[in-house]
C-alpha cells in the first residue's frame, strides 16, 4: 500500500499564523526583550582601540623624488613581514614584561591584538580589543612603540611612521544591542511558528470538510452535527446538557419528574374513586 504524501500549501501556512498570531507575537516580543537584556546586562562588553602605521621601503625620500612602483611593491611585502613580527612570541613576551601591572600573559595578548594591512596598502592597522577602554588604549600605544623598535631591530631598511595613534574608545564594539534584539525576535518568531506548524502537520484529526475532500478526493454533500461538541459551533445545547445515553439531562429530568407526579396523581385519583365506589354500594 502506497503511503499518502502529506502536503501543505500557502493557505495552510497563513492559517496557522492567523490562528496562533497572539501567542506568536507574545513569544516573539519576549525573546526580543530577552536578547536585549542578555546583551545589556550579561554579555561582557568589548572595547577596541586602533592605531595606524605607515611602512616605507626607502628611508631617504626627498620631496622631488618620483614615486617608484618597485618601492610600493616592496613596502607592501614589508607590511606582510611586519604582521608576523609584531605578533611574534618575542614581542608579546616583551609586551607582557612592559605592562606587568595588567597581569596578562603573552598568549592572552595574542588573542587581543590584531595587526593587518589596510586594503592591501603600505598602511598597517594595529587593533587591540579588551573589556576596558583604558586598557585597550594603553596596550595599543605600547604595541605601536614596541613595533617601531622591532622594525628597526630586525628589518634595518626603510622606515615606519605613526599615521594616527590609538584613541580611547567611547563605546563598546561588542555586543550589539540591536543585533542581539533582532536575533531574539527572529528566533522567537520562527521557533514558535515552527512548533505550531508541526502540531498542525502531525494532527490526524479531520476538522473541516475540506480535509475529507483532500484525503479522499471526493466532494462533501452534507454534514451530520455532533451534539457532544455542538456548543463550539453555536448550538443552544451543550455537552453538560446530555447524559451518557445522548439524552438531554434537564429535559429528561423534568419529564421524569413530571411523569412521577402524574403517576402519583393518577394513583391517588384511582384510590379516591375506589373509596367512593365502595361507599355507594
Amino acid at each position: 500500500m502506497e503511503e499518502q504524501e502529506q502536503t501543505i500549501d500557502l493557505r495552510d501556512l497563513f492559517k496557522v499564523l492567523k490562528e496562533h498570531l497572539l501567542v506568536i507575537i507574545a513569544v516573539t516580543l519576549a525573546c526580543g526583550i530577552a536578547g536585549f537584556a542578555l546583551s545589556y546586562f550579561v554579555v561582557e562588553k568589548k572595547y577596541v582601540s586602533e592605531a595606524l602605521l605607515y611602512v616605507e621601503n626607502s628611508a631617504n625620500k626627498s620631496e622631488d623624488s618620483a614615486i617608484n612602483i618597485n618601492d610600493i611593491n616592496a613596502a607592501q611585502k614589508l607590511v606582510n613581514t611586519c604582521q608576523i613580527l609584531f605578533t611574534s612570541d618575542l614581542m608579546l613576551n616583551q609586551l607582557s614584561e612592559e605592562l606587568s601591572d595588567l597581569d596578562y600573559k603573552a598568549k592572552e595578548y595574542k588573542e587581543m591584538i590584531t595587526v593587518s594591512s589596510v586594503n592591501n596598502t603600505e598602511v598597517l592597522e594595529v587593533s587591540v580589543e579588551t573589556n576596558s577602554p583604558e586598557k585597550s588604549k594603553l596596550i595599543a600605544d605600547k604595541v605601536v612603540e614596541l613595533s617601531i623598535n622591532e622594525y628597526h631591530r630586525v628589518i634595518k631598511n626603510g622606515s615606519i611612521e605613526v599615521v594616527s595613534g590609538a584613541i580611547l574608545p567611547e563605546t563598546h564594539t561588542f555586543p550589539s544591542n540591536t543585533i542581539f534584539t533582532a536575533v531574539g525576535l527572529l528566533i522567537g518568531f520562527f521557533v514558535t511558528y515552527f512548533i505550531f506548524l508541526l502540531i498542525e502537520l502531525f494532527d490526524t484529526k479531520v476538522k473541516p470538510e475540506d480535509d475529507i475532500a483532500k484525503i479522499y478526493d471526493i466532494p462533501v454533500f452534507a454534514e451530520i452535527a455532533d451534539f457532544l461538541t455542538a456548543d463550539k459551533s453555536g448550538s443552544k445545547y451543550k455537552y453538560s446538557d446530555y447524559n451518557s445515553y445522548g439524552g438531554y439531562d434537564s429535559k429528561a429530568k423534568s419529564e421524569k419528574s413530571s411523569g412521577k407526579k402524574k403517576n402519583k396523581r393518577n394513583k391517588e385519583d384511582e384510590e379516591d374513586f375506589d373509596l367512593d365506589f365502595e361507599e355507594e354500594f
